[in-house]
């Protein structure tokens, strides 16, 4: 931070940044550092020649409070018994890459009359305990299942849709109703979860059966696993009836089996913490041998008194290659997007074609499931047709392109920078995919995209200056506080209020003289009012 500090501060003060070993002016210069050793670095990059299989891991104590602080020393993953190599490891609620998205089903059958109450509440305290980009859907079920909320992150929506959730009727579908949450959560990016408020009985299942007896709940349990969805079970009170078959589904998934104690808004509070507290681990296989049936799953923690939750294994998909590529070709939309899906976990040439294919599909359905099995492939080739469909018609496909692209990081920006140049040469500039670029360039975090984002930010179209701020803000280089400074004289107010933030957010309290001269000279009495806020610690 010390060597940052002078940048920082010319930046503010309108100077070229000082040359290392100089200060910035009025600061005492600080001693050279000595010179690193000389030598080359070489880097060799490698396609993926392997499968990643990543992780959710919940780990908490006696009392069910999330663990804290672990590190990657601590865990260790085990896949038939056999110690992998953890290939990538974090803080579920510090990764940007990995937004989370959560389901509350809500079982309104007759077994569950008068136990489901202040719903409103419990979704409203677990948004307010999530990240800004993070989001809940709100749906009930007896015999069929209906939306009540969209997916949102917004905490008053709530208290605007869950006013009248319905009376208790009809029988419990239970496992439609996660079968159907599952085809629509594997659109999203990043993580999800399903959180089921009911007694866990259901109409179509019988009673004693296990999860390991029924090829139906093992297909969910693999939809779980590539849609990277954990799921709970949430009983409002206390029963001597067995979950049985839906506490075996739930700890296949990962999730946990949890009570209410009369109190649904407290647990979702805790819940949502919990989320955030949790652990991701990566490790690679060899595709190859990813066809075996069952491959079991265990999560050790190097600590004492503490449990680990993860998903307990994967089986290989059912059927052949050959027959997803026939279903790619099925007049039934619904067939095409579940090939699409399954062909993303196939790392082969055949698979990554047949993808590429149906990225440029006539229904949307399938050009999103398609852009998500790019991503997950992650094969340099599907970069010019991932790029390509940030102009797609469809707000979600774009999302999904984006989602994708995110996941090759620094592989993505050349193909992302020469996009935006080709973009802003048009005439006049396409807005939609130059905003979806800008974007992606500072959701990635790569220092090349500074002077394009910056140029975009000077002589962009007014709907990409916007985005442009905002994603210099995300990319948090000093060097990139002169492009912001320049955008407080922008003519829209958005485009100002966005670069002060940018500007506090990169250089913090160092940053006040900068915003307060900002404030005395903005003359927008909204945009004035939000950049004085900026001034409070």
């Amino acid at each position: 931070m010390r060597r940052v500090l002078p940048m920082i501060l010319a930046a503010l003060a309108g100077l070229p940044p000082a040359a290392p070993g100089l200060a910035a002016p009025g600061l005492a210069a600080e001693p050279a550092a000595p010179a690193p050793p000389a030598f080359r670095e070489y880097v060799r990059v490698q396609e993926r020649p392997y499968l990643r299989i990543g992780l959710t891991v919940t780990v908490v104590d006696r009392q069910g409070r999330p663990v804290r602080g672990l590190s990657r020393d601590d865990f260790r993953i085990l896949e038939d018994g056999v110690a992998m190599d953890l290939a990538d490891f974090g803080l579920e609620g510090e990764r940007r890459d990995r937004p989370l998205s959560v389901a509350v089903l809500l079982d309104l059958s007759e077994s569950m009359t008068g136990q489901v109450k202040r719903v409103r509440e419990a979704a409203q305290a677990l948004l307010k305990g999530l990240r800004p980009a993070d989001e809940i859907m709100v749906a009930r079920f007896n015999d069929q299942m209906t939306v009540l909320q969209k997916f949102t992150s917004d905490p008053g929506d709530p208290s605007k849709t869950l006013g009248r959730i319905g009376s208790a009727r009809g029988g419990t579908a239970l496992f439609r109703s996660i079968g159907e949450t599952l085809k629509d959560l594997r659109e999203r990016p990043g993580r999800k979860v399903i959180l089921v408020v009911s007694d866990g009985l259901d109409a179509d299942v019988a009673r004693g059966s296990s999860v390991n007896q029924s090829l139906y709940l093992q297909d969910l349990v693999r939809l779980c696993f590539r849609s990277q969805t954990v799921v709970y079970g949430i009983r409002p009170g206390m029963s001597a009836t067995s979950w049985l078959p839906f506490e075996g589904f739930v700890e296949e998934t990962g999730g946990r089996l949890l009570y209410t104690g009369g109190d649904l808004a407290g647990l979702f509070t805790r819940l949502g913490e919990e989320f955030l507290n949790q652990y991701y681990l990566a490790y690679d296989i060899d595709p190859g041998q990813a066809e075996k049936r069952r491959r079991s799953v265990r999560v050790e923690v190097r600590r004492p008194d503490v449990f680990v939750k993860t998903v307990r294994g994967f089986s290989a998909r059912r059927g052949h290659v050959e027959v997803l590529l026939r279903d790619l070709e099925d007049d039934d939309a619904k067939v095409r997007a579940d090939a699409v899906f399954d062909l993303g976990f196939v790392p082969a040439s055949r698979s990554l074609q047949a993808v590429l294919g149906a990225s440029r599909d006539g229904d949307e359905r399938v050009r999103r499931l398609a852009a998500v099995s790019l991503g997950r492939l992650g094969d340099a080739a599907a970069l010019e047709t991932l790029i390509e469909r940030l102009g797609d018609p469809v707000p979600g496909v774009r999302a999904a392109a984006s989602g994708a692209l995110v996941q090759f990081r620094e592989r993505a920006v050349p193909g992302l920078l020469a996009e935006a140049s080709r973009l802003l040469a048009g005439s006049p500039p396409s807005l939609v995919p130059i905003v979806e670029t800008v974007r992606l360039l500072g959701k990635i975090g790569d220092d090349r995209a500074l002077e394009p984002l910056a140029s975009v930010l000077r002589e962009g179209p007014a709907g990409a200056r916007l985005p442009a701020a905002e994603a210099l803000g995300d990319l948090g280089l000093a060097t990139g506080i002169p492009a912001l400074r320049a955008a407080l004289l922008d003519p829209l107010p958005g485009v100002r209020l966005a670069a002060a933030r940018a500007i506090v957010g990169i250089a913090g309290q160092a940053a006040r003289p900068v915003i307060q001269a900002y404030v005395e000279t903005e003359t927008d009495p909204g945009t004035k009012e939000a950049a004085r806020s900026l001034l409070t610690p």
